[in-house]
């Protein structure tokens, strides 16, 4: 028995809409093409598929239980035909992606989001680790796409791409209590917390002015020694926000003080071919706003 496509498109219209006029309307086939084609399928089936009523059609108990079905059998072909498309448009069968753990912010979830209703047969995996990590994961082939913080340098094997940029505040305890106008020389003798990346990539001196200093490999980690007053520290804003706005933490500038806004770089091999996946996050990526 071989029942085609549109034998089955015809009767799942029929059914829901409960006649043939009406589905004809509704999927734009002629009356008769679209009866022809319910009347073949009883046939080739054997089976009694409607009850013909004067203005309408019944579907009967066999019928409704080969609509599920017909169903199934529609959606499998609709992901065939989005899997056969997403080879020719060169869609890879799974992507890497590796994020700096202190880049992770609900607007990336939302990209990761928005990616997978674009590709749907896409094999997504998410890697979260320090600003070296995410490189090296890239470097070896373990990411195929990497967002971390912006080091200035990444050399010849990979290539990089401008994320977006965002502000950075001096974050200290509640309890502290410290006057603006004695900044920086305040801060001396207090104990430093310290993204471990700005040491490794030769930018420590941009960041350290304590005279003693703890290391965090991510800045979620540095705001949670923070607010159990430990020390203070350098963050994005967008980190330190929520815990700033529930009293947890608090900023600590001196009068018309601007800290330069630090940047997050797109980062993947340079020998490798960009496809529609990957150009999907740089773009989105890139559309996200400076914070």
């Amino acid at each position: 028995m071989a029942v085609s496509l549109e034998q089955l498109h015809a009767f799942v219209a029929v059914v829901e809409q409960g006649g043939v006029a009406q589905a004809a309307r509704s999927i734009g086939k002629h009356v008769s093409t679209l009866r022809e084609q319910i009347n073949t399928l009883e046939i080739d089936t054997g089976l009694t598929l409607f009850t013909r009523l004067p203005r309408s059609l019944q579907v009967t108990e066999q019928g409704l239980q080969l609509y599920t079905y017909a169903q199934a059998m529609l959606k499998e072909s609709s992901l065939f035909d989005a899997k056969v498309d997403s080879l020719l448009q060169g869609v890879p069968d799974k992507l890497t992606i590796a994020i700096d753990m202190s880049l992770v912010e609900p607007a990336l979830d939302e990209l990761l989001a928005e990616l997978l209703l674009a590709f749907p047969f896409l094999s997504l995996k998410v890697l979260n680790g320090d600003t070296l990590q995410v490189k090296g994961w890239v470097l070896s082939g373990k990411a195929d796409i990497g967002l971390l913080f912006s080091t200035l340098s990444t050399g010849a094997d990979l290539m990089t791409s401008n994320g977006y940029s965002f502000e950075v505040v001096r974050v200290i305890p509640v309890s502290w209590q410290i006057e603006s106008q004695h900044l920086p020389r305040a801060l001396l003798d207090k104990l430093q917390l310290s993204l471990t990346f700005l040491e490794d990539v030769g930018m420590r001196d941009s960041d350290i002015i304590s005279h003693r200093v703890l290391q965090c490999n991510n800045a979620p980690q540095l705001l949670n020694l923070i607010k159990a007053g430990t020390g203070w520290g350098h963050l994005p804003r967008f980190v330190c926000q929520s815990a700033a706005d529930a009293g947890e933490v608090k900023y600590l500038m001196a009068t018309n003080e601007v800290f330069a806004r630090w940047n997050s770089d797109l980062i993947w091999q340079s020998n490798r071919i960009i496809n529609p996946a990957m150009q999907f996050v740089i773009d989105g990526v890139q559309a996200l706003p400076a914070k």
